[in-house]
């Protein structure tokens, strides 16, 4: 143990065992006070049936022993009566388990003051606000009437000085201390306890037997002359089993079991952690742990009342959350590595005995030397301030009990209720902020929801508009109708109006609803006496919100929540969009940021950008139009699996959405899978006849289809006979352009598409065909009338919009097909092109439409003049791709471990590992034929694999691109200084290389979303910056252990997303380097020296 803490902190510690032992003291007098009561009870029951029979037997006599008994008859039970009720108003057996709560939080408090917080400045403050917080729990546990009996006896209580094994109570406590004095005392304890339980429980039931049984034989003794003494022999059955019951002794067995097994789960533990792995955060975790299974038998009763103590002392971190959520002080490590180097100090003279050689002992002394240096080191850095420091709070883990992470892309609930404590018809009260806390804010997030209510709003604005524009938007809103409360009822029939979807309504106490709402299904939930969620009920209520709220958002897009769009036929939802609050700016600039950044993207055509981008949009009513808006821009860049992957995801949001629909079949036929596209489209034709659009895709799917018989063949002839021969697929994609536009004359596209396709046909059938088809020479002869209607459409159209690329376009394909001069055709492409700027989907789709006239021969002059022009402008395009191409053969993706640091619990990635890393690395590469000719995308410098990795390719010659989630020095003193000097001038040395060029987060994708991690975030980017060459080209390589890495950004979630499309991995397991087989020795003789501990 150490010394005695410094005098301010013994005075907080004094007055927390004082504390401790008045309320052990109260709560042994309550439990005590309330047996005696019970006792009394289950006693004058047994004797009132004495009486009865004696009376019986004895009372006929005028004597003074009938009269007697007749008084007593008549006294007992009242005297029982008086008795227990004197017991229910004095509540001893709640009184009991309030002041046992209490008493035992204070010991949970004090030996995290001696273990967790002893190397804290501010403990001695800290636990002086516990005590008095406890003490406020307490007293309005019960009832406002606290009065404590001073306690005088030894601090603490139970200590014996002739003990060994008895805590002096003042010390600060190491591992070996806390499991003497605390971990196995409670199991010691509780051991006892359950012995002497038994026997009791044991007695009981043999009394119970025995006066059941006894019964049973007086009542079958010949003649009955004993029959009435069976009514004692179970009175006295009864006795015994309301004595049982009372004890609860099943459930306090049980109970103390369970409690027996966790603790020595958690001992073991410890004991087979070797002394290497014995660390600070190793020992808090074990105190954490053992607490938290002490504790859990008793926090059932006070949990209700932490929520009206936090808000009295505000939302500031408690000093123990904030001790767990930093590494372990040096010190203690220095001091648990202190005690492994005594124990490897006595081993040394065993060992030998038991056959271990010398040599391996000696490289264990030397390990354990090391480890008490490295402590030895980190203590001095912290004492000389220059212990490493996270750059940024936000962007250290925090602790899942305090603050879980905020999840993106969760569906929104918004939480309509009264605020505060509000009063009931009936007289009760209800505290509607602990019923949000506690029951409804937990099952919205264990069903999978991201809960909100008004009042939750961090920055100032209008609590009026928010609330408007959460009631529209949100996915989800519960609403809180266990009062007649107005704004509630407003709230309400505003949802009801607006959206026909995602309603749950929730009660607690209700016999009844008003009338307008009386048949809506409503969830009920339990409160206490005190109008917070009941503890008994509160698991079951929660589950239950969960459960309707999963249920309501998985229902089907049909299904109608609103008893408004239930009773009115007809009612539509109204666009959402131009309901916009115009106060709730909030709502619509992360729309307007979006745009920008993904307008700077396209433009620099990082297309990696744009799909980070959209996945990152969390708002509700923008998320479809992100999707729309990154699908087109993908669609104009020609990446389409990556676009299909957007329309999916767009799917999943609103599967009714027609232009996501219409979308995913384009992209589908564009990557040839035409059979699915085509079902999908004429899906979408069933469930809306007049899509023009759909139908202009499925005229074009038939027309590819058609191409695609005949494109392959060489032989000119051959290929224009092949292609009359499969003019059935022709003759349908006329047909279906036909049908679209007979809807709308305005549709150029599908007009224009069954002219040139018609005239192609006419073409084919005038040099294949002598005997016309009857059916096609009523076609043919509405071409001069479909020439005139599409002309005058696109005209139109043009001098409507002169910056309407499509309708100049179609102008210049129909000149081909109609003009009478080669020059007509030239100047109607002039002026298309001059719209078409770097759309490099317009300027293909407008080649693959000349080409596929000159490969039918189809008026050669004309079609050769647009080709001219058109293989001019896309000659860029084009010249760019192939340098692209020839520059950037294939792409390789690297994700790997850093360098451990000195405070790390578990070796993964020791600098000793570096050379073999680098040889595997090496290797690798090797392997996948990287040369000059590619490209490498690093998520990261940082020290350890990615700098190896980095070097590996610039030794290579290939061009990299490294991705930063910080600027360069937060970046340097978070993930490269640590390790030393020379990581950080290898990094500067990798900045400066001429091949490599570094991007920062921030600058291209902006801040980091709430609740996201700048790593995964920066891994993701990287991940989309390699898709966008295509899946065929990427190389992941991944210098990984295997562990943990399954979130989205993690290295594990990358091997799985590339494995899964399609692409080659390497995977460098480090747990299988040669490093470890080393190290096999050293690891053997720590496992002994723990065992001998």
């Amino acid at each position: 143990m150490s010394q005695q803490p410094a005098n301010e902190n013994t005075i907080a510690l004094q007055n927390a065992w004082q504390r401790y032992a008045e309320f052990d003291q109260s709560a042994l007098a309550a439990s005590k006070s309330h047996l005696n009561l019970r006792r009394a009870v289950i006693i004058l029951s047994v004797v009132a049936t004495l009486l009865a029979i004696l009376t019986q037997l004895y009372g006929d006599a005028e004597t003074g022993l009938g009269q007697a008994l007749k008084i007593g008859l008549i006294l007992v039970p009242i005297i029982s009566s008086v008795i227990l009720a004197f017991a229910n108003k004095m509540q001893q057996g709640e009184r009991w388990l309030v002041f046992r709560t209490g008493a035992e939080e204070i010991l949970k408090e004090i030996y995290f003051f001696r273990t967790v917080l002893q190397q804290q400045a501010e403990r001695g403050q800290w636990l002086t606000e516990r005590v008095a917080a406890i003490q406020r729990q307490v007293f309005e546990g019960v009832g406002g009437e606290l009065v404590l009996k001073p306690y005088t006896g030894p601090i603490p209580p139970y200590y014996s000085p002739d003990n060994l094994d008895s805590d002096p109570g003042f010390a600060n406590l190491l591992a070996q201390d806390y499991i003497r004095y605390r971990l196995d005392n409670q199991l010691d304890y509780h051991s006892n306890k359950i012995v002497g339980l038994q026997t009791t429980r044991t007695r009981l039931q043999a009394a119970i037997f025995i006066f059941g049984g006894l019964g049973t034989l007086l009542a079958a003794w010949p003649g009955g002359i004993f029959s009435i003494w069976v009514a004692l022999t179970t009175a006295l059955a009864a006795a015994f089993t309301a004595w049982l019951e009372l004890r609860r002794l099943d459930s306090t067995i049980n109970n103390y079991s369970q409690l027996i097994l966790e603790l020595k789960i958690i001992r073991d533990h410890w004991l087979s952690l070797s002394p290497a792995q014995q660390t600070g955060d190793e020992f808090f975790k074990m105190v954490t742990a053992t607490e938290r299974v002490l504790w859990s038998q008793h926090n059932q009763y006070i949990s209700e009342m932490r929520r009206a103590v936090a808000e009295l002392k505000g939302k500031e971190d408690d000093l123990m959350i904030k001790a767990l959520n930093t590494p372990a002080s040096p010190v203690i490590d220095a001091k648990l590595l202190e005690q492994a180097q005594k124990a490897m100090a006595v081993a040394a003279k065993v060992l030998p005995k038991i056959g271990v050689s010398e040599e391996v002992i000696s490289v264990a002394e030397a390990a354990v030397d090391n480890l008490v240096k490295v402590a030895g080191s980190k203590e001095t850095s912290a004492a000389n301030g220059t212990e490493e420091q996270p750059i940024a709070a936000a962007q250290q883990p925090a602790s899942e009990e305090i603050s879980p992470k905020k999840l993106k892309g969760l569906p929104h609930a918004f939480v309509v209720m009264p605020f505060g404590r509000k009063q009931s018809a009936d007289g009760r009260w209800i505290d509607f902020n602990a019923i949000y806390q506690d029951l409804i804010k937990p099952a919205l997030i264990e069903a999978g929801f991201e809960p909100f209510r008004a009042d939750e709003e961090s920055v100032s604005g209008d609590i009026l508009t928010d609330m408007f524009q959460e009631l529209l938007l949100a996915d989800l809103v519960i609403a809180d109708l266990s009062i007649d409360n107005a704004n509630v009822f407003y709230e309400l029939g505003v949802r009801h109006s607006m959206r026909k979807r995602g309603l749950v309504h929730i009660q607690s106490g209700r016999s009844y609803m008003p009338f307008d709402i009386f048949n809506v299904r409503t969830v009920p939930y339990h409160t206490d006496k005190n109008g917070r969620p009941d503890p008994e009920f509160i698991e079951k209520d929660r589950q239950a919100i969960a459960k309707i709220a999963r249920e309501t958002w998985a229902s089907s897009q049909d299904r109608i929540h609103s008893p408004i769009f239930n009773l009115l036929d007809g009612l539509e939802e109204p666009n959402r969009k131009s309901l916009r609050t115009p106060l709730a700016t909030g709502y619509w600039r992360e729309h307007k940021e979006w745009e920008e950044r993904v307008e700077i993207a396209q433009r620099q055509k990082r297309i990696g950008d744009v799909l980070l981008l959209t996945e990152e949009v969390s708002n509700p009513l923008i998320k479809e139009d992100v999707i729309t808006e990154a699908g087109r821009a993908l669609r104009s860049l020609g990446r389409h699996e990556l676009a299909l992957q957007q329309y999916r995801e767009g799917l999943k949001i609103n599967p009714k959405n027609s232009e996501f629909r219409r979308e995913e079949a384009f992209h589908l036929a564009r990557l040839s899978r035409y059979d699915e596209a085509i079902v999908k489209l004429e899906r979408l034709l069933e469930d809306e006849p007049g899509n023009i659009e759909a139908i202009s895709y499925l005229g074009r799917i038939y027309k590819e289809m058609w191409i695609n018989e005949w494109t392959h063949i060489e032989d000119e002839q051959e290929r224009q006979k092949k292609a009359f021969l499969t003019g059935y697929w022709l003759k349908r994609a006329i047909d279906t352009y036909l049908s679209g536009y007979s809807l709308d004359q305005n549709h150029f596209y599908s007009g224009g598409n069954a002219l040139t396709l018609a005239l192609l046909l006419d073409n084919l059938v005038q040099h294949f065909d002598s005997d016309i088809d009857p059916e096609w020479q009523a076609t043919r002869q509405q071409i001069a009338l479909l020439k005139g209607a599409v002309q005058f459409t696109l005209e139109s159209q043009a001098q409507r919009n002169s910056g309407n690329f499509w309708a100049f376009i179609g102008l210049a394909d129909l000149a081909v097909c109609v003009a009478e001069e080669p020059k007509a055709v030239t100047r109607a492409y002039q002026k298309a092109l001059t719209l078409a700027g770097q759309n490099r989907f317009a300027l293909k789709s407008t080649l693959a439409q000349l080409e596929l006239f000159k490969s039918l021969n189809f008026r050669p002059e004309f079609v050769n003049a647009g080709l001219t022009l058109l293989q001019e402008e896309i000659k860029k395009l084009e010249a760019e791709d192939h340098a692209a191409e020839d520059k950037n053969r294939n792409i390789f993706l690297f994700s790997g471990h850093m360098i451990d640091r000195a405070n790390r619990r578990e070796p993964r990635f020791p600098a000793a590992m570096e050379k073999e890393a680098r040889e595997r690395i090496e290797k690798a590469l090797d392997k996948l034929n990287a040369d000059a000719n590619d490209m490498a995308i690093i998520p990261g410098a940082a020290c350890g694999g990615d700098t190896l990795f980095i070097e590996a390719c610039l030794k290579r010659d290939m061009r990299v691109e490294v991705l930063l989630p910080f600027s360069e020095a937060d970046f340097i003193k978070e993930s490269v200084a640590f390790a030393g000097d020379e990581w950080v001038t290898r990094f500067y040395n990798i900045r400066n290389h001429p091949n490599v060029s570094i991007q920062y987060q921030i600058d291209r994708l902006g801040p980091l979303p709430p609740g996201d991690n700048p790593y995964e975030r920066n891994n993701r980017w990287a991940l989309y910056a390699a898709l966008i060459y295509g899946i065929d080209r990427i190389r992941f390589i991944a210098l990984w252990d295997g562990k943990g890495g399954d979130g989205p950004g993690g290295t594990g979630h990358m091997m799985e997303e590339v494995r899964r499309l399609g692409g080659i991995t390497e995977h460098l397991d480090t747990t299988k380097f040669d490093y470890w087989q080393a190290k096999g020795k050293v690891g053997k003789v720590l496992d002994m020296l723990t065992e001998g501990q």
